[in-house]
């Protein structure tokens, strides 16, 4: 079945080097895909991994993940383990980067993880990677880039002005000569865009051609499962998510009046926490002679 995945999918395959260029905030010479045999880990998104070779001939690897509202896995848990392959796999180095999907997705997710000993206070894991969440990125920050493909991401950004960003993207991806390029994105600009305001309008700019392009039995379905799948999921993951970030601030609260002031590792803890582990350390708050002992496995 169609979904948002394809089409992200379909995009970041077809248009790497602007993608790279943007990520690596650096000139690309070339672009290629590069198969490393990845973790099997349940997500709503699909993984990308690349090899990347820098205008000064540097080699790296980007790994790009979109990612939702929902995590099975944790996403800094997931990009760990994931990192650890690559460490193994690819004598490369690797920048990761997860861009979020979706009002809230990654809110509480700066890309900077470390686990830090309880008795000693060191550091004895630490993790980065890089953080992009699409829904409070100004639209006009993507039409800066002068990145036409990236456009197709702008129903996914914050816009302020639509009735000046729409006109705008409509006509720069109309500027391509590529018939299947403009096909492509207009039909994932649209597919992807929650907005139903937005959409009208994006539709309304169309030339009568350019309706007929992306009006084909196939790609209508298309855009109709992406519309369908966008609000589902954003009302299903937007009340879990609230939920959870409302147990998280109550155990919060409950820590804090018996314990104080809670150390960097717990309210790390806490920001990472399934819904299953904030019901364990719940239970623990009462009885628990210190801390540590409520956070243990």
């Amino acid at each position: 079945m169609t979904t948002a995945d394809d089409l992200l999918k379909s995009l970041i395959d077809n248009f790497t080097l602007d993608f790279a260029t943007w990520l690596l905030n650096t000139p690309i010479q070339s672009v290629a895909p590069l198969n490393l045999e990845l973790p099997a880990q349940p997500k709503t998104f699909v993984d990308r991994v690349f090899l990347v070779t820098t205008a000064t001939q540097q080699e790296v690897n980007l790994h790009v993940e979109f990612q939702g509202r929902r995590s099975r896995v944790p996403v800094p848990e997931r990009m760990l383990e994931y990192q650890t392959r690559f460490s193994q796999l690819s004598k490369t180095p690797t920048c990761s980067v997860v861009i979020y999907i979706g009002r809230w997705a990654g809110s509480k997710d700066d890309g900077h993880h470390q686990q830090t000993c309880p008795l000693t206070g060191l550091t004895i894991l630490e993790w980065r990677y890089q953080v992009i969440r699409l829904w409070q990125l100004p639209a006009e920050q993507l039409l800066a880039l002068k990145k036409i493909p990236l456009l197709a991401l702008v129903g996914l950004t914050k816009i302020d002005k639509p009735e000046e960003t729409i006109p705008d993207v409509v006509a720069k991806i109309r500027s391509l000569p590529e018939l299947t390029s403009r096909q492509q994105l207009f039909t994932i600009l649209i597919s992807l865009t929650e907005n139903e305001e937005i959409i009208a309008m994006i539709e309304n700019l169309l030339e009568p051609e350019e309706e007929l392009l992306i009006d084909t039995p196939f790609l209508r379905r298309m855009r109709d499962i992406g519309r369908r799948e966008g609000r589902a999921e954003g009302r299903t993951e937007g009340r879990a998510e609230g939920r959870l970030e409302g147990e998280a601030q109550l155990l919060e609260r409950q820590l804090r009046q018996r314990f104080g002031e809670l150390p960097s590792w717990a309210l790390s803890r806490l920001r990472q926490a399934r819904p299953e582990q904030l019901e364990a350390w719940s239970l623990r708050v009462l009885d628990a002679p210190r801390l540590e002992r409520v956070f243990e496995e």
